[in-house]
């Protein structure tokens, strides 16, 4: 009679631990404000979930992504948010802040805002994981950088990434004063500052930044980014004939790199089938 009873306690106490797993769930907070409080006196990453009401990738997201055991797990090392550009205030601001173009786009920051890893598109179950792993990595790496007060060129690359531009020309400037930008290193942080002020749909002035690159830098693998970057914003800009000449003059060279002369190409594709 004891043993049954023990057989049946055990049976109980599975059957609870298995409805337990089956109802174990990524913890969603119910706002950006929410999610920095508590990354922040946490020292957690932030995972960001940019989604629309009629994106059907972003509801397999939530079927095979969200629910997948190991994602669930690996999701208690972070805070966890949705955002809706389409119907929050919060989602709008930060899909523009970060320069969202698709969704679902995953975004994990810190409580400041420094990008530790960019997601864009869906991404199934388990292949989800290295990409929070990354960010939690990563936010270690951060820490380490940001505790000193002094400008570094691995601060100046951090807030180049997350697109900080008060901080990362504060930094540039600092460094260059003292001259502690290798000239090398110049096109690259030039380039950064473009493609910054291009996620602003500021083309104009993203112009002026790759057009020193062209004109100063040509013997660099940034000048030939600079030059695709120029088409890009001649395109969102609603150029078609511009564009169209500018590639097709620029594929005449022959010594564009192989990558990006298939870059060019694409661009020069998507604008003929348009």
């Amino acid at each position: 009679m004891k043993n049954k009873s023990i057989i049946i306690i055990m049976i109980a106490l599975f059957t609870i631990i298995s409805c337990e797993n089956s109802y174990a769930e990524i913890k969603w907070e119910k706002n950006l404000a929410t999610a920095i409080k508590k990354a922040k006196s946490k020292n957690l990453p932030i995972m960001i979930d940019i989604y629309t009401d009629w994106c059907s990738w972003c509801e397999e997201l939530d079927k095979n992504t969200y629910s997948n055991n190991e994602v669930i797990e690996t999701a208690k090392k972070m805070i966890s948010v949705k955002l809706n550009p389409e119907n929050s205030k919060e989602g709008e601001e930060i899909a523009k802040k970060y320069g969202v173009q698709g969704y679902p786009t995953i975004l994990f920051i810190n409580a400041d805002g420094f990008v530790l890893e960019n997601v864009g598109g869906y991404v199934e179950g388990e292949k989800f994981v290295p990409y929070m792993k990354n960010a939690i990595d990563k936010l270690g790496k951060i820490n380490v950088i940001l505790s000193s007060k002094e400008s570094s060129l691995e601060k100046l690359d951090l807030y180049m990434e997350s697109g900080n531009e008060e901080e990362a020309t504060k930094i540039f400037n600092d460094l260059l004063s003292k001259k502690s930008i290798p000239e090398e290193s110049m096109p690259k942080y030039i380039l950064g500052f473009g493609l910054i002020k291009a996620q602003q749909s500021d083309y104009e002035t993203a112009n002026i930044y790759f057009d020193r690159i062209i004109k100063e830098y040509s013997k660099s693998e940034e000048f030939y980014m600079a030059h695709y970057y120029k088409v890009v914003g001649m395109i969102l800009s609603g150029e078609i004939d511009k564009p169209k000449k500018y590639l097709e003059n620029l594929l005449k060279d022959s010594n564009i790199p192989n990558n990006m002369k298939n870059q060019y190409q694409t661009l020069l594709s998507y604008i003929n089938e348009d």
